[in-house]
């Protein structure tokens, strides 16, 4: 969080809404990128899918996105996913889908997931809702009511190039799509170093390391925090050796072949 009011309010309500984060250049990169990896109605598309198209990997060296996560989380922050939503035109679904997508009720996360819009979350599309403060008790959303809107929700107005933080605790649900456009959306899912990641039996596509950045590498899980053995498999002959590196200057040299 970039400054002390805006942790203050994630910290209490359990979500942060960033307007602009992405121009409209880097907008029209990331609905190209998205299409590229398949997202498209019924399949939910992640890594290393999602890792495999530079424009979306390069979502870990954008500061507007990457910075309000090591500010909750430091030099042990790391990328727990990467995948897209999409819902079609005039969505057959629910009206609401509540959820948590972790249980760890408290103000400070464990884990935040990020929601990257590529269109307007207006009334009609389903924007994404919200029950502020729920991060903080221990039960879950009412199981009797996860289809329907629930007291105390909060739509979240965000357009496209925005981004909600959320604390991944928090009730939280998209919209039905009522509208006659498409719905999607990019999510990348960031927690504690020693978290484990979702896909961890996946090997990760070479495309994610070519030309990465130190922060790059230690959001996927591959330049560790001092002391820290914790790495991924590694696709591909070149970048075999990152999953065994151990120091920074190997890493640079596997990058930049």
């Amino acid at each position: 969080m970039d400054t002390e009011s805006e942790m203050q309010f994630f910290l209490a309500n359990g979500y942060l809404h960033r307007r602009g984060v992405f121009s409209a250049v880097e907008l029209d990169r990331l609905r190209a990128a998205y299409t590229a990896a398949g997202a498209r109605r019924g399949r939910k598309v992640s890594q290393p899918e999602t890792l495999a198209q530079p424009d979306l990997v390069a979502l870990l060296d954008h500061d507007g996105l990457v910075g309000p996560i090591t500010a909750l989380f430091g030099a042990q922050s790391q990328m727990l996913s990467l995948d897209t939503l999409y819902q079609g035109p005039h969505d057959p679904g629910p009206e609401r889908q509540w959820h948590r997508d972790f249980n760890a009720p408290g103000d400070w996360p464990l884990s935040v997931n990020t929601i990257t819009y590529l269109d307007d979350m207006t009334p009609e599309r389903g924007p994404t809702l919200v029950i502020p403060g729920s991060h903080r008790g221990l039960a879950g959303p009412p199981s009797d009511r996860l289809g329907e809107p629930l007291p105390g929700e909060i739509a979240v107005p965000a357009q496209a190039g925005d981004v909600v933080f959320i604390n991944a605790s928090i009730w939280h649900s998209g919209g039905r799509n009522h509208s006659a456009g498409e719905r999607r959306a990019i999510y990348t899912y960031f927690g504690w170093w020693w978290l484990k990641r979702y896909d961890l039996d996946r090997a990760l596509p070479a495309e994610a390391f070519r030309g990465a950045t130190q922060r790059r590498l230690r959001l996927l899980g591959i330049d560790p925090p001092l002391y820290d053995l914790h790495a991924f498999p590694i696709a591909g002959t070149v970048l075999e050796r990152l999953a065994s590196a151990r120091h920074h200057t190997d890493l640079q040299a596997i990058v930049a072949e």
